[in-house]
């Protein structure tokens, strides 16, 4: 038969083991999160392909553009000019593009971010609702 002092240190019993399960899972999310972070941090990642494209072609035009300007110094003439003129003109397109893209990548990745958090706090919402139809419920 139940008595009211035993209700109530099995209720205490009851609500210690919550508390330390709620404990152990909070550590054990808190362990996860820094894990997935020491993970993210130590691996390397590649460039992306347009970036190595971009590094590639500033290389290749700085390189053109050097040697044309010392041909035009050492020879006294501005027949490399032209290569000068098209090496700066493919630098300056491929920066354009790659900022296109870039600004294109970033704006598609704060869409999403956006419509995460509005999700989000579309939950929170319809937790918060429930609670307050049944704040009994929501005590304990």
């Amino acid at each position: 038969m139940w008595n009211e002092k035993r209700f109530d240190r099995e209720m205490e019993r009851v609500e210690r083991e919550k508390r330390q399960c709620d404990k152990e899972k909070e550590l054990f999310d808190k362990r996860l999160e820094v894990k997935m972070v020491k993970k993210s941090m130590r691996s390397f990642k590649w460039p992306t392909t347009t970036k190595i494209i971009m590094a590639f072609l500033l290389a290749n035009c700085s390189a053109v553009e050097v040697y044309s300007m010392v041909v035009m110094w050492k020879l006294q003439n501005l027949d490399a000019l032209y290569s000068l003129i098209t090496a700066v003109v493919t630098e300056s397109i491929s920066f354009a593009v790659y900022a296109a893209k870039s600004y294109n990548e970033t704006k598609q990745e704060e869409i999403i971010k956006l419509e995460r958090d509005k999700m989000s706090m579309n939950e929170a919402a319809v937790d918060n609702s429930e609670e307050e139809l049944n704040p009994e419920e929501a005590m304990g």
